[in-house]
């Protein structure tokens, strides 16, 4: 509980109070002075959890500079109109808008007035997911145009089925850099965001009846859709089919020119990209229907570093082997539940001759077949391997023994997990002159350790048959003296 003498404090401009989570119980109408509003100089507050959003009256403050989380009631002194005359705010979350009652309510606000505000949130509560008051949602945001000036932009939870009229408009949001929609579960349309010129980050989410990307497109040959985004992150987009509204193409090259992060979860119905972007350097794909990738056809490198596909059962190929020439960069690859998988391209004779080949950090599987696929079976270099979730394989085929002795000399950690019916591992473990590392977790069939090299320093083994406890244990094992030679051992 804060003092009640320090409303007194008509010059206060800050306010900064820190709570350790432990102790986090505080009430905002117990913990604050009734009075705390005659503060009419304080600028920034920062309380516990949701404090702020207990004063009363709010709207007094008028020199605040941040109000992270309003959360409106449908009391006097807790409305939306209280924001009406707080123009020096920079940063602003509106939470429950579902307690305004309608568009000439939200207009109180005066969000447009607002000539400093930079970051905006607006959010309805989670309980009203199952509203069907659409209009009413629709008026409300209509009536919420922020500022020109702003550059980050959240929205959670809107109703609507069609965008703000506002946001139709590409001026009022014209300098938008961040823009983040979520829980949208009506909105059938999106704004066109593709011709916002300073627009670096992009989320959707949750927004399960969106069928294009981008529907409007100028035509103009000038034209670049995205032209500076650099991350864009697309969750749980059902419906969506297509970049663009049916009949409409991008330029070759124009689609995200900037693009270098891009995340794609949970469309199943979306259109593989025509090609990469020329720039991207992160492919994350999850729950996808793609058949594969399309690396753009000119002799550039592609500057990806970091490729992931997890859960996408018609992907049939990734054409790495193909573009090896051109993958220096690649560092991280990850290929997970992908059970169609039959190639990962082709090496073309140019490949072959100038003996191009892999050289990556991390690499993530779940099938250990895919390491006799090219350009993995004969990788230059490894340092990471990660081989988890599968209930199938009982122990690793002869060709993929043979393959360790290929990274032997790169090896350095080897993590293990939940491989339900694995029973050995391979007899060429011993050869790894450089594995430091090995992770065994979540393997109850294994019996039994192959002899290891005398460069690891920790082996960690957690939930494997008790067999293996009672061999390798500290406490007298039988063959505890096979690992003697690890400095630190860890067994449970």
């Amino acid at each position: 509980m804060l003092p009640r003498s320090l409303s007194n404090l008509y010059h206060l401009q800050y306010i900064i109070c820190e709570w350790p989570r432990s102790l986090d119980k505080a009430k905002g109408d117990d913990f604050l002075p009734n009075d705390i509003n005659n503060l009419l100089n304080l600028r920034y507050v920062k309380l516990p959890k949701n404090c702020i959003s207990w004063i009363c009256e709010i709207g007094k403050l008028k020199s605040l500079q941040e109000l992270y989380k309003f959360i409106l009631r449908d009391v006097s002194g807790y409305r939306i109109g209280e924001l009406k005359n707080m123009n020096d705010l920079y940063k602003l979350g509106i939470n429950c808008l579902e307690n305004v009652k309608d568009g000439e309510e939200a207009c109180n606000a005066q969000l447009c007035e607002k000539r400093r505000l930079k970051d905006l949130t607006l959010s309805w509560s989670r309980s009203h997911i199952d509203s069907t008051n659409n209009d009413l949602d629709e008026n409300v945001l209509d009536n919420l145009q922020p500022p020109k000036c702003l550059r980050n932009m959240s929205i959670k939870r809107y109703m609507g089925a069609r965008s703000a009229i506002w946001m139709n408009n590409v001026n009022p949001i014209f300098n938008l850099e961040i823009i983040l929609l979520t829980d949208c579960l009506e909105l059938e349309t999106l704004p066109p965001f593709g011709q916002l010129p300073f627009l670096k980050f992009l989320k959707l989410a949750s927004m399960p009846k969106v069928k294009w990307l981008e529907s409007k497109f100028n035509g103009n040959d000038k034209y670049h859709a995205f032209p500076l985004l650099e991350k864009l992150y697309i969750h749980r987009l059902e419906a969506l089919e297509d970049w663009f509204e049916a009949g409409v193409a991008a330029e070759d090259g124009c689609l995200f020119p900037c693009l270098i992060q891009l995340r794609l979860f949970n469309c199943p119905k979306l259109k593989e990209l025509p090609s990469l972007p020329p720039k991207l350097k992160g492919l994350n794909i999850a729950n996808m229907g793609w058949k594969t990738l399309n690396f753009c056809s000119n002799s550039n490198p592609i500057p990806l570093v970091s490729l992931e596909a997890y859960h996408c059962p018609n992907i049939i190929s990734l054409p790495l082997a193909d573009e090896i020439a051109r993958l220096a960069a690649l560092r991280y690859l990850t290929i997970k539940g992908c059970p169609n998988l039959i190639s990962l391209g082709i090496y073309r004779q140019v490949e072959t001759t100038n003996n191009f080949h892999l050289m990556l950090n991390d690499l993530d599987i779940n099938d250990p077949s895919v390491l006799l696929m090219e350009p993995l079976r004969s990788i230059a270099s490894l340092k990471n391997l990660i081989i988890t979730y599968n209930d199938e394989v009982v122990s690793f085929p002869n060709e993929v023994e043979q393959w360790f002795l290929t990274v032997r000399s790169s090896l350095s950690e080897l993590y293990i997990y939940n491989l339900k019916s694995l029973q050995s591992l391979p007899s060429t473990f011993e050869s790894l002159s450089s594995l430091q590392y090995v992770v065994l977790w979540d393997v109850p069939m294994l019996r039994e350790l192959p002899n290891l090299p005398p460069s690891l320093e920790r082996l960690d083994i957690r939930d494997c048959h008790p067999e293996l406890k009672e061999r390798y244990g500290e406490d007298g094992g039988s063959d505890r003296h096979k690992i003697a030679h690890i400095p630190d051992i860890f067994i449970l």
